[in-house]
Parts: C-alpha cells; sequence; structure tokens
C-alpha cells in the first residue's frame, strides 16, 4: 500500500520519518512530502496526487499551522484524492472529536504516537471499528472513539528512523536524535504533556544505551554524522544518580565504538543540571543547552506548575556557563496570574544574566493542558481550538503585555527574529569552538560575547521603558496605551537594525574562519583581514575560557570584513533548535 506522508520538513521530521522506517518494516511504500508554509499547499497536492497513495496521513503537531492543514485537506479533496486521510500530532489528538465535525474531508485522526498506528490503518482498512488509538468517521456519518492502548513500552523494538539527506554546519553533518519520549513534569502550558497523558501508559520512557549507541554509529560511520541534536521534551532523567551512570555508560559506549569526533545539543530543565553530570556531558562534547527556566518568579513558577524553584535556575545557569557552552533561554514571564512585582523579578534575572541568548513570552493555552482549564474555571479565556487567547487579570500587566508583544513582535516571532539570530551567532560560534577552536582568536570570541549582551541590553532597555510607560498609564485610556505601543514598536525595531547588521558581519566572519581553511575552496581575493593588521598575520587561537587569562591573549576592537550572508528565516532556526507545542 502507498502512504503519504504530509508535514513540516524544514529539518528532519523524526515523527514521520520513524512512520516510514516502520512502514517499510511492513511492506508498505511510504513517501515524506514537506509542507511548510501555506503558498506550498499547490505544489504538494501535486506530488501526492502524481504519487497515487491510498493513505494521506498530515502531520498536525502545531496549533498555530492548524487552519493550513485543514486547507490542504480541503485542496487534496477537491484534487480528486479518494482515499483514507487521516492525521496525527498534538494538535489533531488533542482536538480529535473537533476537527473531524469541522472538517469532513479526514477519515479519521491517530490519538498517539504513530509508528504502531499507522501500520494498522494500513493493515485495517476500511474497517477501523476494532483499531485502537484512533478517532473515526464511521459508515453511518457518526464519529467514533476507540481508545489508544497506549504508547509503546519498548522504544528498542522501531526501527531507525528513515533518512535521506542532511542538514550541515561548518561542513559537519548534523543529525536529529531522540534517546527518550516524553517527559516526567506536568507544566501547566505543556502540550506535549497533555498530549502523552491523552494517549495512556506511561508517559516518559527511555532507549537503552546499546540501542542509541548503535544508531549513532551508524550515523558517524556510514552517513559522517558529526553535530547529533537530541530532540528530547527533557534529555535528564528525574533521578540525577540514575542520569549520570547512564551519561557514562553513554560516553564510555560511544568511544568503544569509535564515535569520538561529536557535538551534541540537548534540552534540560534547571533542577536537572548539576557539575557531575556536565562533566560527562562536556566529555561528550555538549556544545548547547536549552535550559527551560520559563519564570523567575517563585510565585510565577508555581502559577506554571514548574516545580522548580529560582535557586535552582540560578545555580543551573552558573554551573552551565562555567563549561562555555551555548546556553539560551525562554520567559514565559506573561501568565494569567503574574503582577506587576513578577514582570520586575523577571527584569532583573535578565539584567542579570545578561551574557545568555534569550527569547520572552505570554504562556499560550492549548487544548487539555492545564492552563486551558484554568483559564475556563476562571471564566477569561477566549478564542477557539485554533487558537484560544485570554486577558492577564491585572491590567497594567495586560496592558505590559500588549505593548511588548506588539512592540517585540519581529524581534521575537518575524521569520528574521533578532532573538533567534541572537542565539544562532552563538551556536554558530561554539559549534564551531568544538571541532575547530584553531580558527578562533581571541577578538573574534569577545565580537561574538559583545553581540549578544548588547542585544540583550537593548531589549532590557526597551522592556524597562515600558516598565516605566506603564506606570504612568491609565489602562483604560486606550489612546495612550496605542501611542505606547507605536513609539516602542518604532523604538525596537530601529534598535534591531543595527543589531542585526552586525550579527550578520560576525556570521561571515564565522564562515570565513572556516572556508578560508578547507583545502578543496579556493581563497577568494579579499582585502587585508582585520586579523592581519591586528595580530600581524599570527592570529591568537581560541581553545577555551581558560584561556582569556594567558598573558598573550588581547581581545581587542570591533572591526568586521566580508559581505552578508542570507538569514536563516526564524521559522527553520526555531524548530532546529527548540521544541514546539
Amino acid at each position: 500500500m502507498k502512504v503519504a506522508l504530509i508535514g513540516a520538513e524544514l529539518e528532519e521530521n523524526l515523527g514521520l520519518r520513524y512512520m516510514v522506517s516502520s512502514l517499510e518494516r511492513a511492506g508498505h511504500q511510504a513517501v515524506i512530502f514537506p509542507f511548510n508554509e501555506e503558498g506550498e499547499i499547490p505544489s504538494v497536492v501535486r506530488q501526492v496526487m502524481a504519487f497515487g497513495p491510498e493513505i494521506a496521513g498530515l502531520s498536525m503537531v502545531f496549533t498555530g499551522r492548524g487552519r493550513e492543514f485543514c486547507r490542504m485537506a480541503k485542496a487534496l479533496r477537491e484534487a480528486g484524492f479518494t482515499g483514507h486521510l487521516t492525521s496525527g500530532g498534538h494538535f489533531a489528538a488533542l482536538n480529535c472529536r473537533q476537527l473531524l465535525a469541522d472538517f469532513p474531508e479526514f477519515d479519521s485522526v491517530a490519538l498517539g504516537e504513530g509508528e504502531e498506528l499507522i501500520c494498522e490503518l494500513a493493515a485495517s482498512l476500511p474497517d477501523l471499528s476494532g483499531v485502537a488509538g484512533f478517532c473515526y468517521r464511521s459508515k453511518d456519518g457518526t464519529i467514533a472513539l476507540n481508545p489508544s492502548r497506549g504508547n509503546p513500552e519498548n522504544l528498542d523494538a522501531l526501527p531507525f528512523p528513515k533518512r535521506d539527506t542532511f542538514h550541515d554546519y561548518f561542513g559537519k553533518p548534523i543529525a536529529s536524535i531522540l534517546s527518550s519520549r516524553g517527559c516526567w513534569r506536568s507544566c501547566a502550558f505543556c502540550s506535549i504533556d497533555a498530549w502523552y497523558r491523552s494517549g495512556g501508559g506511561a508517559k516518559f520512557r527511555v532507549r537503552s544505551i546499546g540501542n542509541i549507541v548503535a544508531e549513532m554509529k551508524e550515523l558517524y560511520h556510514r552517513h559522517g554524522v558529526r553535530v547529533f541534536n537530541f530532540q528530547d521534551d527533557n534529555f535528564f532523567l528525574p533521578d540525577p544518580p540514575k542520569a549520570l551512570a547512564r551519561f557514562t555508560e553513554l560516553r564510555d559506549t560511544l568511544w568503544k565504538e569509535g564515535v569520538t569526533d561529536i557535538a551534541i545539543a540537548v534540552k534540560a530543565r534547571p533542577d536537572s543540571i548539576n557539575r557531575e553530570v556536565m562533566t560527562v556531558l562536556d566529555d561528550l562534547r555538549v556544545f548547547r543547552v536549552f535550559l527551560g527556566v520559563e519564570n523567575a518568579s517563585e510565585e510565577g513558577l508555581r502559577n506554571l506548575n514548574r516545580k522548580s524553584s529560582r535557586e535552582e535556575i540560578e545555580s543551573a545557569l552558573r554551573i552551565l556557563n562555567d563549561f562555555d557552552i551555548h546556553v539560551a533561554y525562554n520567559l514565559l514571564m506573561f501568565e494569567p496570574d503574574a503582577t506587576m512585582d513578577h514582570i520586575l523579578i523577571n527584569l532583573r534575572f535578565m539584567e542579570r544574566h545578561i551574557d545568555n541568548p534569550f527569547n520572552f513570552c505570554r504562556a499560550e493555552a492549548y487544548a487539555a493542558t492545564g492552563l486551558e482549564k484554568k483559564l475556563r474555571d476562571d471564566g477569561i479565556i477566549s478564542g477557539d481550538y485554533f487558537g484560544f487567547d485570554y486577558r492577564i487579570k491585572d491590567p497594567r500587566v495586560e496592558t505590559f503585555h500588549k505593548v511588548a508583544n506588539y512592540a517585540f513582535f519581529d524581534r521575537n516571532f518575524n521569520d528574521y527574529g533578532l532573538h533567534y539570530f541572537n542565539m544562532e551567532v552563538d551556536f554558530s560560534f561554539q559549534l564551531l569552538r568544538r571541532f575547530h577552536p584553531e580558527l578562533l582568536t581571541q577578538e573574534l570570541r569577545s565580537e561574538v560575547r559583545c553581540f549578544i549582551k548588547e542585544t540583550n541590553l537593548d531589549t532590557y532597555r526597551c522592556l524597562s521603558r515600558i516598565w516605566d510607560l506603564v506606570q504612568a498609564l491609565d489602562p483604560a485610556d486606550q489612546e495612550a496605551v496605542r501611542g505606547a505601543m507605536r513609539g516602542m514598536r518604532q523604538r525596537v525595531d530601529d534598535g534591531g537594525i543595527g543589531l542585526r547588521a552586525r550579527g550578520e558581519r560576525i556570521l561571515e566572519r564565522l564562515r570565513r574562519a572556516w572556508t578560508e581553511k578547507q583545502p578543496e575552496v579556493p581563497r577568494e581575493e579579499t582585502a587585508e583581514s582585520l586579523e592581519s593588521v591586528i595580530f600581524g598575520g599570527g592570529a591568537v587561537p581560541y581553545t577555551g575560557i581558560e584561556s582569556l587569562a594567558r598573558p598573550d591573549a588581547d581581545p581587542v576592537g570591533l572591526g568586521f570584513f566580508g559581505s552578508l550572508r542570507t538569514p536563516v528565516p526564524y521559522a527553520e532556526f526555531k524548530r532546529r533548535m527548540e521544541a514546539g507545542g
């Protein structure tokens, strides 16, 4: 049977790639059709129709793209697709009945992880009455739901995801990989947690070290992969000693198999970080940790059900920064019960941690999450399942959010958002440092670090200005609020222009530092470089934070050379670097 799988593919879509492998093992033919933006609907439909599948599956993970996928379903039917049209992922599963009721184009919705479900669907058509884990349209047109048996316990039994091509950074192929599924916490805002709970069975499961190493060994030796992006919702275990033992075994087994020249990126909760475990991860050449800070206020953490403390957050950042790696974080500083005191605590937190790239936003409500239930109980939810909305209870915080959201929209959420670009600059530097420290100088490191700090400082200044404006504003004076929104938007956008250009020049320098050392790439004819002017042709190499104390290290100036490169779009970078929900 032919199966078309349609979903985002800006990076490796592991969910779809696992399903392809499972379908092929069951004797079916499966093809992934990338669908990254609404404008691609006509071309994707043409490709799918040319393939001629009996099943088309839509990967509907993100609430923000829900309507686009519904329009894709409609376009497929209008093009003459008569096969079984199913969907899956967080958004589809958590809103399955509404989706089938509102959009007759869909025949079914899968309620859990897709590998076994898509194979059972292919084996059971046209009758789904005995297939667990599906919400479907029955023969009489009514909507039926067969409860899930729970997500699979044995992750080692799954075939490795199907891989054809790889992205690369500085000539090093990168692969996404999972060492576990689910999370052992229940944050109020998390659709991932809601999805795993709805599927039944164990919410958090891990692969064996042997199984992880087998996949990494194949990627390393057969495909030349050197960068491993662990997409686990939380790379760590709830028990620190067990996490330490697990990572030690992973390190030792990889080294035994000759998998040594690598770099890894992970996501973590603050309460997972300690020096012992980071020492082992440093042996594995971790270069990036995305830290789930979420809120710096103790009360805000409780409101979001984070089960972590500000002391743990401060400790985690201190430890991670001591290892001189790329550490980025996000602040959900706006939530229904936020007060102006909470906002001030988060602003002071930014001030103390001005060295680390960050972003900020409001905690959004998704179906079946604790936050959605709270908003319903409080009677302040609006919108529908394609996007719930609410007003923050404190009028001044609501005004602060309104001004900040408008002013920082491009910087936070645009395709070329400065905050994610700030992360990208640091990410690129740290990755190059892991593989080619001899190409970097103290002066170039200083430019990267100063760019991060000055971007953060500009954001902090603007948010502090909004704080002062809101203190003086009457939240009921909408004309004054709109004036503040327009004025701050202009200030934020104007400040971002120069910062963006500066970051582009730094990225170009990083690129040149690598390309000009590649023997197969002809050296471009360029003007005398800043390094040769400053260091007389003998650049001082940067080998780590400890080298800052060397007497011959003399970071200087802010000189740039080279042309601008094409920036990585926000959507692509976000999907590479973060988990979505």
